[in-house]
């Protein structure tokens, strides 16, 4: 007999995590059953009785299904999605069952809905959820189309940089999830994440420069519900190639600065997250191609700041690789009656141009001057 193990993995949008890719194995407890069979002889005369036992042990008893639910609202669009798998212990091999859709997906739809509370907990706006069906590449799963439930938010504020943030931190979100066959209902609350400023670089210049050999920081305040805050630069530049002049392909290379949390989630905290400006340079010639036929020019520069709230850093927390020789990690779980997670992020992108001395530097420099990068376009931006 083996042990049934349905695992599974849900990757989340998540720019705080970098494409960060979370596996939970979802595994049903049963409490396992003995029986004892007692055969009794009986002698004619003398009494001698003697006792014959026989043991089975059945770890899976009848089927139990358990909800699996992994969902990150998104302050920064109007669509969220949420995944819904079940899992449960059952006779056979993990790995044929995982390429079974019905050992995973649930048969038939579920009711789910987003409740807008207020500070009272009273709900303002009610979203009930419609799905859609994503493509899944093969693995450990099955190939094909994936069922996720989509809310649409309607409602969306405007902040002072002239973003469009789609949650609020005056309100706290609460995923309600009603199956309709067992009417079992399944919960979780995130709150919103809605405003950001950030202090340095300073936003109100348009250029930026990593000239000088030196350490800079990133410099903001906490925001109210916010607890984690990954910081990234992310760069995009142009590659033109002798054979196709006429075409020009735009390319980006990512740069995770750093991670901090603050104290609490009430936000006002000095936050600061430090990086060395070579880095910058260093990282484009290790990751670019030296190549003769190609002329690089450079591109817009942003820095994206993504802040997640308290139970997605909790959940990330312990979800990292052990360093100890103790390697069973404490599980963490939001989902009222199921196993998952409802959580919610905010992130905040700011625009700049590299300044004259960082493109010299760039063309010239110890780490980048085979990369073949020029000025920027007489007639830059392009869009």
């Amino acid at each position: 007999m083996i042990l049934k193990l349905i695992f599974t993995r849900q990757y989340l949008i998540n720019p705080l995590v970098n494409s960060y890719k979370l596996l939970t194995f979802a595994v049903v407890s049963k409490n396992m059953s003995v029986k004892k069979i007692l055969f009794k002889a009986f002698l004619a005369v003398a009494a001698v009785a003697f006792l014959s036992c026989s043991t089975e042990l059945d770890i899976n008893g009848n089927k139990k299904e358990v909800m699996i639910v992994y969902g990150i609202l998104d302050a920064t669009t109007s669509t969220q999605y949420i995944k819904i798998n079940r899992a449960f212990l059952g006779e056979g091999n993990a790995l044929e069952y995982s390429q079974i859709p019905d050992s995973t997906l649930y048969p038939y739809l579920l009711n789910v809905t987003l409740d807008v509370l207020n500070s009272s907990g009273q709900s303002v706006r009610q979203y009930v959820a419609d799905t859609v069906h994503i493509w899944k590449d093969g693995g450990v799963f099955f190939t094909g189309f994936q069922p996720y439930y989509r809310i649409k938010l309607n409602d969306y504020t405007t902040t002072a940089t002239g973003d469009t943030v789609w949650l609020s931190s005056s309100y706290t979100y609460k995923l309600t999830i009603v199956d309709p066959v067992t009417g079992n209902i399944y919960e979780s609350e995130a709150p919103g994440i809605s405003s950001f400023v950030l202090e340095k670089p300073n936003p109100i210049f348009s250029k930026i420069s990593f000239y000088n050999d030196g350490t800079k920081n990133v410099e903001f305040n906490s925001v109210l519900n916010g607890k984690m805050y990954e910081v990234k630069y992310v760069f995009h530049y142009y590659d033109v190639y002798d054979s196709n002049p006429n075409d020009t392909i735009e390319k980006t290379n990512d740069w995770t600065v750093g991670y901090t949390t603050s104290v609490t989630t009430a936000g006002g905290e000095d936050m600061t997250v430090s990086y060395s400006n070579w880095d910058f340079f260093y990282l484009l010639g290790q990751r670019l191609e030296e190549r003769d036929d190609v002329t690089r020019f450079p591109g817009y520069l942003y820095i994206s700041v993504t802040i997640g709230a308290e139970d997605l850093n909790t959940y990330i927390d312990v979800n990292q690789p052990s360093s100890s020789i103790i390697q069973e990690r404490p599980s963490f779980s939001n989902i009222t009656n199921g196993i998952g997670l409802f959580s919610s992020k905010y992130t905040f992108r700011k625009r700049f141009t590299l300044d004259d001395n960082t493109v010299e530097l760039l063309k010239t420099g110890a780490y980048t001057n085979k990369l073949n990068f020029v000025d920027y376009w007489p007639n830059f931006p392009l869009h």
